[in-house]
């Protein structure tokens, strides 16, 4: 059985750290990962969300990402509700004068890393 479970109340989104290059992503409505904030899937339906669970897992035993966990989000933002996942979706703060993450996909758009569907 996997230690990965949800536990928040109202919206949650699927986040880990892609493995290859290490990035923090995003599950999105097509069951990829993103590194973009805004195209998380947001969900509090349960059969959604244990699908996303079953998404995760996957993903992380074929060692596409790494750490996945779900996250709460704001319904009224439509933002992360804790200041450690807000501040994770702006990127690393290690390398001044270096744009941050949010910078990037601003700039360039999100990457988007995995293309498999439940089942393949």
């Amino acid at each position: 059985m996997s230690s990965l479970k949800h536990k928040g109340k109202g919206p949650q989104a699927l986040t880990a750290n892609g493995l290859h290059a290490g990035p923090v992503v995003y599950l999105n409505a097509d069951y990829t990962w993103s590194t973009g904030f805004d195209d998380a899937f947001l969900s509090e339906d349960e059969d959604i969300i244990e699908k996303m669970q079953a998404i995760g897992e996957r993903d992380e035993t074929d060692n596409l990402v790494v750490g996945v966990y779900f996250i709460d989000v704001d319904a009224g933002t439509g933002q992360p509700a804790r200041y450690r996942e807000r501040f994770r979706a702006q990127g690393p703060s290690y390398d001044p004068g270096k744009p941050t993450h949010a910078e990037l996909v601003a700039k360039h758009g999100s990457q988007i890393i995995g293309q498999k569907q439940v089942g393949e």
